[in-house]
């Protein structure tokens, strides 16, 4: 059995989610052990993809005047509004992961994790690739909400939040979002090219279930899946409060290989 570090950092600014997401990637490359972490959100916000320029999709003067933050992710995709979901990041080994050497990349096996996860919630979720009418929909889109990729994952054909990977050589880094419902009118405000009837292709827990569960609960059902997935084991670690909220994380309580 494997064993991974899990952080359950709750919710955080955007800045500071994203700051952290980087510091555990980093932290990987110098020390092999693999990193689960889940997290919230402090108020509604936006994060982009590492190659795409927000000022011509978004209205950033607004988002500033409001107090809505946009943050730059590490990772590629499109656009994602951040508010009432549960959030989790990933980092480890090819092997950790059970890819195989010779493949470059396996979504279908890496992201079956969030599949047992929906299952779990009696749900019956699948990749975007096996639902009806994929043809049709796999278009890419400035918002990551409304573009169906392969492995995205669907549930009645729609997609339900998104997942983006950043790699090192044999390292893999995931991030993505699970949806307990989203404020479409409250994203429009702030976006230029939101699409009209934006439903029809997506959709969160509470479109999907009669009731949502608490996050906690979400997140422990997370957890037992990429426990199960992976086959691994975990020691809870405590991450200390950036400085103002601000991002610059210490994480000098993530033990180093070979320490405690």
């Amino acid at each position: 059995m494997k064993h991974f570090s899990l952080i359950r950092s709750g919710a955080l600014s955007a800045i500071s989610n994203m700051a952290l997401d980087e510091e555990i990637f980093k932290r990987y490359l110098g020390d092999g052990i693999g990193v689960l972490r889940l997290y919230r959100w402090q108020s509604p916000a936006f994060t982009y993809g590492f190659s795409q320029f927000p000022e011509s999709q978004m209205d950033l003067p607004a988002c500033a005047a409001d107090g809505v933050e946009v943050v730059k992710r590490m990772t590629g995709g499109g656009i994602l509004f951040h508010n009432d979901e549960i959030t989790y990041s990933f980092v480890g080994s090819k092997s950790d992961l059970g890819e195989a050497p010779g493949v470059f990349v396996d979504y279908r096996n890496i992201c079956g994790f969030l599949l047992r996860f929906y299952e779990s919630l009696g749900l019956t979720a699948a990749f975007a690739l096996e639902a009806s009418g994929f043809k049709d929909r796999c278009a890419s889109h400035e918002l990551c909400s409304a573009a169906h990729e392969k492995y995205d994952i669907v549930i009645g054909g729609k997609k339900i939040g998104g997942n983006a990977q950043k790699r090192n050589r044999q390292v893999v880094f995931q991030h993505g979002s699970i949806p307990c419902g989203i404020d479409w009118n409250f994203a429009r405000k702030y976006l230029k090219f939101l699409p009209d009837g934006l439903s029809a292709y997506a959709t969160t827990l509470a479109e999907e279930l009669k009731v949502v569960p608490e996050k906690d609960i979400l997140e422990e059902k997370l957890i037992e899946a990429f426990a199960r997935t992976f086959n691994v084991s975990f020691t809870s670690i405590r991450i200390p409060p950036p400085s103002h909220g601000k991002g610059n994380f210490n994480i000098y309580s993530l033990p180093r290989r070979g320490e405690g």
